[in-house]
């Protein structure tokens, strides 16, 4: 008793709350252990949905990274091959000094830079072929046509995977064939591996919590009726056809047990589903990723319930004799962490949104060993890839748009002295054809030379009108006939009473269809001029239409018209042969005759 009477008094308040704590934590404790149990277990499941809620932002963001980053790596790859074949011609054409071994050597070139196989075809038989590892397929290059890219995807696969690009065009009296697999260029930057490596870093994080199995997966939304009520391992796949799972993924064979292929796809966003795999209670979390037209991109973790259960209570027995000073301080430094964790998670949400506003530059700053510092460092670390990948990308883009503008440039000065010496060449060949006709007296040769002058004269003015136009490639076909139209009326003196009425939309044609239609509209408004009118009265309509399928071009007259039942091969006229050739052959259309009160001529031909 004496020695208690010496101990402090501050002593003993504090042995006596101490006690006293004690004992109210003990009750509590016992109290509160269910509560804990289900706290913790709430706690476990809010957790694995944050992580899958981040995990889905990171894909989704690397998804669309991706998709635009393929875009302009395949456009890139095939506007260089253009410029490369572009380069080829204009040697051709250019450089005397060219030979069938610089030609080789060029294709040989293009064929070791980009997985194409190449194909140099001559009177339909390959006098060279260059094939590519890449490349296991043969097309068929009749059914596409020139000088345009044609994507070919043949497969039934919901897995990623190459499709093939098809090019055709013609190099001289050659025609050269190019089948291109869809990754073009062997230089392509592979940041895939990286990504991957990353993503799955973020997997980890939640095996601390339980021993779930993860996929990434593509699910084919347009499954056949009698799948969706079935499990995925339960359903066939062949090929892929029916779903396929990333190898992201830390389980390559999915297994569903009780969840079915129709409530995965139901899933619009993210959804925590219950139901049993071998009679055992799972907990599913679906999220939607990406939706295209014939696929779903989901991310799916699955773990049995008791995972979220069996290590809740083994931690608080062990720590019961510590359980009060952890308590104790709790109380002093539980409030600063889990601010500390809460800030952390606000951070990586807020950079998600930045990174999401296009901020790339954005970063979190989060360190540390637990599992939301190692979170952010990844995070962190993908960024900063992403960000290294655009900037190369941007000055690779950026380079390569000088390098064709300048080429442009070059090709389209070029072209227009071409159509200028073409037009010189013409208009002196038209005088030489005026030169001789002063020298000749016989009529009929005389009329043979004004019609050849005058279909010369046609495809003068067309050189005209391109090289006084803008636009090299295509041509005003209403100015232009018009312009035509007064240069024949000019020309027959004798017939100034014969109306001429035009009725031709503001269209634009190419240079080849602009001429070929030039030349049908000269011998018909010559011969009519010439043939069809008594007295040198009447009237010439011309239509011009395009639909949406094809360009209508109508000639028609209230002459004395055509015989009756006469036929095209009984016929001498040169000028309405010529007609039939032109529209059947370099149209690629169909010509129609009609004779109601004069002739009626209907030329069709594909846009």
């Amino acid at each position: 008793m004496a020695n208690s009477k010496n101990i402090p008094i501050s002593f003993k308040i504090g042995f006596s709350f101490l006690l006293i704590s004690l004992f109210l934590l003990t009750i509590l404790f016992i109290l509160l252990i269910p509560k804990i149990e289900k706290e913790q277990y709430n706690n476990a499941l809010l957790q694995t949905e944050k992580m899958v809620l981040l995990t889905k932002s990171q894909i989704k963001l690397l998804v669309d990274y991706f998709k635009e980053y393929s875009i302009i790596e395949k456009n890139q790859s095939k506007n260089e091959i253009i410029t490369q074949i572009d380069k080829i011609k204009t040697s051709i054409l250019l450089n005397q000094k060219y030979r069938k071994e610089d030609l080789e050597i060029d294709l040989k070139k293009m064929n070791k830079k980009f997985n194409c196989e190449i194909n140099l075809l001559e009177n339909n038989k390959s006098i060279l072929k260059l094939q590519n590892n890449k490349v296991n397929k043969t097309f068929d290059f009749e059914k596409i046509s020139k000088n345009n890219w044609h994507n070919i995807d043949d497969s039934i696969t919901q897995c990623p995977h190459p499709t093939y690009h098809l090019f055709k065009t013609k190099i001289k009296n050659q025609e050269l064939q190019l089948s291109c697999n869809s990754y073009f260029n062997n230089g392509y930057k592979n940041i895939e591996e990286n990504v991957k490596k990353i993503i799955q870093e973020g997997f980890s994080l939640s095996e601390n919590i339980h021993k779930g199995k993860i996929y990434l997966m593509w699910i084919n939304n347009k499954i056949d009726g009698n799948n969706l009520n079935k499990s995925l391992d339960t359903i066939e796949n062949v090929n892929n056809e029916n779903f396929c799972v990333s190898k992201i993924s830390n389980y390559r064979l999915p297994k569903s047990g009780e969840l079915t292929v129709g409530d995965i796809l139901e899933v619009n966003d993210t959804k925590n589903i219950k139901h049993k795999i071998d009679g055992k209670n799972t907990l599913t979390w679906i999220s939607k990723i990406e939706e295209k037209e014939n696929s779903n991109f989901v991310f799916v973790l699955s773990a049995l319930e008791n995972d979220f259960k069996n290590d809740i209570n083994s931690p608080i027995i062990k720590v019961l004799p510590i359980s009060i000073l952890a308590l104790v301080l709790s109380i002093l430094f539980g409030y600063f962490i889990f601010k500390k964790w809460i800030k952390d998670i606000e951070k990586l949400s807020n950079t998600a949104k930045q990174v999401c506003l296009g901020k790339l530059n954005f970063r979190s700053n989060i360190k540390g060993n637990d599992d939301i510092g190692i979170l952010g460092i990844a995070f962190d670390s993908m960024l900063d890839k992403i960000e290294d990948n655009i900037k190369t990308l941007d000055t690779r883009v950026e380079d390569r748009t000088i390098e064709l503008t300048n080429s442009l440039k070059t090709k389209e000065l070029l072209l227009k002295e071409i159509h200028h010496r073409v037009k010189n060449n013409l208009a002196l060949t038209i005088n030489f054809i005026k030169l001789q006709k002063f020298k000749i007296k016989d009529k009929n040769i005389i009329d043979a030379l004004s019609n050849i002058e005058n279909r010369v004269y046609t495809m003068a003015l067309l050189h005209t009108k391109l090289y006084e136009s803008k636009n090299l490639d295509s041509i005003d076909f209403n100015t232009y006939i018009n312009q035509l139209i007064n240069d024949i009326k000019s020309t027959f003196e004798e017939n100034l009473e014969v109306i001429i009425l035009l009725d031709i939309d503001e269209i634009f044609l190419d240079v080849d269809q602009a001429m070929y239609c030039g030349l049908i509209i000269n011998e018909c408004v010559v011969n009519a001029l010439k043939y069809a009118f008594i007295k040198n009265k009447g009237r010439v309509e011309i239509i011009f239409k395009k639909t949406n399928i094809e360009y209508i071009l109508e000639i028609k007259d209230n002459g004395k018209g055509l015989k009756k039942n006469f036929k095209f091969e009984q016929l001498n006229s040169l000028g309405l042969n010529l007609v039939k050739s032109i529209a059947n052959i370099q149209l690629n259309g169909n010509l129609e005759i009609k004779q109601n009160l004069g002739t009626h001529l209907i030329i069709r031909f594909p846009l």
